[in-house]
């Protein structure tokens, strides 16, 4: 008997092993089959999406040309059911907006460039925003009712409500006064190139987000710090940095990911304006140079672009919110 004890306990102990990388492997897999799960219904609800748009883009566009609305209704029907039939065979058609000459050109080989473009752009001013937002909401928030956490506050207040036009203007004016003082160019006011081109444009598409990521975060932060298992990693001895690290962040992520995504369509509601100011030969500023020239195909097709940017944001966030949260993955969550 025993000598039949060892042999119990560490059958005990392979068996517990087994259970729990069993237990292990099926939390994953459930955790995988959720967003997985969530993301074909979210695929699915975009493709009705984008046909909504290209159908809604003709009908705009016919009542920019002076038609009235039954007849745009009515023969924006067929104009997106022929630019679906040739969108599944990959033709986007031909367009003079796009070319440099008075030769059209086609749009799948003029789209990619422009997509770029606006994408880099984009993601330099969400990493900007970001990367300053984040750590000066949790800088203020640890700070309490400081005088500099208040003032970063109001400051963030008056760039939510700075108009992007207004805020390009103020840039380049900036710009230009002050090549006149140091008698050389600091930063380009316009063109493209991804370098000091960048800055300005970049700077105006990140100036809301900022704002607005700061505030939450701030908020945010502040309200995670009152809470009890806070304080009482605080008593065990943590460092604030740990405590902040490990305890703070993790509880605040979701708000603050919400707020970053929502700047993030923030700033593609704006790129037309800012791209047109700066002369940088994006989505957005085709877009409004296909528009003017009356290019359906090219329009149709930034739009499209522009949506399904929006739809991908939209997808790639909630994803993130079921990684962070398990509370969503069973519907207890964001109201399920």
């Amino acid at each position: 008997m025993l000598e039949d004890m060892p042999e119990k306990g560490k059958s005990q102990r392979e068996n517990g092993s087994r259970s729990t990388e069993g237990s292990g492997a099926s939390q994953c897999w459930e955790v995988l089959t959720s967003v997985g799960g969530f993301v074909v219904q979210r695929v699915v609800f975009g493709v009705v999406v984008l046909l909504a748009v290209i159908y809604l883009s003709y009908v705009g566009l016919s009542m920019a040309r002076g038609s009235g609305v039954y007849l745009a209704l009515k023969g924006s029907v067929g104009e997106t059911v022929e630019y679906v039939g040739r969108l599944a065979r990959g033709d986007l058609g031909r367009s003079a907006a796009a070319s440099v000459t008075q030769a059209s050109v086609t749009v799948a080989e003029v789209l990619p460039g422009m997509v770029r473009k606006s994408l880099g752009l984009l993601g330099a001013s969400l990493v900007l925003a970001t990367m300053v937002a984040v750590p000066l909401g949790v800088w203020g928030a640890t700070r309490g009712r400081s005088v500099w956490s208040l003032m970063t506050v109001l400051v963030s207040i008056a760039g939510v409500s700075v108009p992007s036009f207004f805020a390009a203007v103020l840039l380049q004016l900036g710009a230009i006064r002050l090549t006149r003082v140091l008698g050389r160019p600091v930063v380009p006011v316009g063109g493209f190139g991804w370098d000091r081109h960048l800055i300005l444009p970049a700077l105006v598409l990140a100036a809301r987000p900022i704002a607005q990521i700061y505030r939450v975060t701030y908020v945010t932060v502040g309200e995670v710090l009152e809470q009890d298992y806070v304080r009482t990693a605080r008593s065990k001895g943590l460092r604030e940095l740990v405590v902040v690290g490990r305890h703070v962040i993790r509880n605040a992520a979701i708000p603050i990911l919400t707020t970053v995504g929502m700047s993030q369509r923030f700033s593609m509601s704006s790129l037309p304006v800012v791209e047109f100011f700066f002369g940088w030969p994006g989505v957005g500023f085709t877009l409004l140079k296909s528009i003017s020239r009356q290019d359906d195909n090219l329009t149709v097709a930034l739009v499209l672009c522009l949506g399904v940017l929006f739809i991908g944001v939209n997808v790639v966030l909630e994803g993130l919110y079921r990684l962070i949260d398990p509370r969503l993955r069973d519907g207890r969550g964001r109201g399920g």
